[in-house]
């Protein structure tokens, strides 16, 4: 039987199991099978740390001087003020999850050590898992500002997925709080009516050529369904139907792709299962079909606070119950700071 010594003192024998073994990124490791998109966004080459700030700001350009020109003897050049610049605003965005413990299941492990940490593991794990599961969703479909992309509420409390970032003001007018409409440039390149036919590699051409055209840099990594990966395969020659090596693939930033790593134009095609399948178009709200989202990276930064990337709290007992707490906190936001040089196509039956 537990003595009250030992009660008391749960809550720095859980710190005592739990911490030391639990490593600060399990929970990012876990979702490599589930969401690559999200596995690639908080890698090295995109993770941004920000310490704080009202809001997150990306300067940009919309326009060149007017003052350019050539001339001819003293001069005679133009002179004029200008602005070109605005700035896209992201808010922070948290997010979180918490494991409970109540005194009673402590109390029944009492002298089975054991039995206490796959207990408490057990429960660690099962949240490792779920939060970076709704990120993978909210990456995708999430639309703050109104309907997500399938139709379901958008959550003002979750950041601008990739339906709102990579869109031509269809599913959404705005992008960091800045309008398409006053400002086209921010528009990507959309086909919301493709569809899978013999055609299709036409069709992720015409769009692949819209957002890579006159760049230094190019399309990098393609995420989809997996009827559109599928129909992509079929469509291919024999000879087309290769994987990217390990050493393209980490270059790009994705270590681990579970095998589907197919190319385009030598960006890799994923099969993400969090990529929306089963969906209205989003232009007239018709039909049932897939996304597809071409990603130029270099555009691409997970902002996250350092303090609040996925950490976890210490256990706490509750002052008014009997059960024990441990939090796990993010804060951060996803940027995709030019978002004309990204591409998206729904597909239809994908």
């Amino acid at each position: 039987m537990a003595t009250a010594s030992s009660v008391v003192n749960y809550t720095d024998a859980l710190n005592v199991v739990t911490l030391p073994n639990i490593r600060r990124d399990k929970i990012t490791d876990q979702v490599v099978d589930t969401s690559p998109f999200f596995a690639l966004a908080r890698g090295a080459d995109h993770l941004v740390e920000e310490e704080g700030g009202l809001f997150l700001q990306e300067t940009i350009n919309v326009a060149l001087s007017p003052n350019a020109g050539f001339y001819t003897g003293a001069g005679g050049w133009k002179m004029s003020t200008f602005q070109g610049l605005i700035a896209l605003g992201w808010d922070w965005k948290l997010a979180h999850d918490g494991v409970v413990i109540t005194g009673e299941e402590l109390l029944k492990n009492d002298g089975f050590s054991d039995a206490i940490v796959s207990l408490i593991q057990a429960r660690v794990d099962v949240t490792s898992l779920t939060l970076p599961d709704l990120f993978g969703t909210y990456l995708f479909r999430n639309n703050p500002y109104g309907t997500n992309i399938d139709g379901t509420t958008g959550d003002p409390s979750g950041f601008e997925g990739l339906c709102v970032q990579i869109d031509d003001g269809t599913v959404n007018s705005t992008i960091g709080q800045q309008s398409r409409t006053s400002y086209p440039i921010l528009k990507s390149k959309v086909n919301y009516n493709a569809t899978l036919t013999s055609t299709m590699i036409a069709q992720l051409q015409a769009m692949w050529s819209a957002a890579n055209r006159g760049g230094m840099n190019r399309t990098k990594a393609n995420f989809t369904t997996e009827a559109v990966y599928n129909a992509f395969w079929g469509y291919l020659q024999t000879p087309e139907r290769y994987l990217l090596s390990p050493e393209r693939l980490a270059a790009i930033g994705l270590k681990t792709t579970g095998g589907s790593d197919l190319a385009f134009n030598d960006s890799v095609v994923l099969i993400d299962e969090k990529c929306p399948t089963g969906i209205q178009k989003p232009v007239n709200a018709g039909g049932s079909g897939g996304m597809w989202y071409g990603l130029n990276t270099d555009f691409l930064e997970m902002v996250v606070h350092p303090s609040r990337f996925f950490s976890y709290g210490e256990w706490y007992k509750d002052p008014f119950g009997d059960q024990y707490f441990l939090d796990i906190y993010y804060a951060g936001a996803m940027k995709i700071t030019r978002p004309n040089r990204q591409y998206a196509l729904w597909f239809s039956g994908g």
